[in-house]
């Protein structure tokens, strides 16, 4: 029984260490978009084609929204240490407050600052309200 403590105490201070390593690496931070090139790149790899013409970085480069000129909105969100392209559609709202736009998916939330070219995001679908 006492071996099996001291194995059970080796291996969640392994587990311990590793996790502090990581943190000490900086993996812990959240990925940044460093221009609007990167986004407007990642905005095309969108599954079903997507061609931005209009893009706009959140104010810490945390996230993006990009519309087409057919008027369709997907925003790039943080998803551990890569972006994830989440198409704008009627299943989501969209609400300004200030200069920050808040994406409400059924139980999910995103907000995006944007400065003051929120307006500008707020009329570009008809699911936007």
């Amino acid at each position: 029984m006492a071996g099996e403590v001291w194995q059970f105490a080796g291996s969640l201070l392994g587990v311990l260490a590793l996790v502090w390593l990581t943190w000490r690496l900086g993996f812990r931070q959240p990925p940044r978009l460093s221009s609007v090139e990167e986004a407007r790149e990642l905005l095309r790899m969108t599954p079903g084609g997507f061609e931005p013409v209009a893009i706009a970085l959140d104010q810490q480069a945390l996230s993006a929204i990009g519309r087409d000129d057919l008027g369709r909105l997907v925003v790039l969100v943080p998803h551990g240490s890569r972006f994830v392209a989440r198409p704008v559609d009627g299943r989501a709202r969209i609400k300004r407050h200030g200069e920050t736009l808040v994406l409400d998916y059924d139980n999910r939330q995103q907000a995006i600052v944007l400065g003051p070219s929120a307006a500008d995001w707020i009329t570009a679908d008809s699911s936007v309200s």
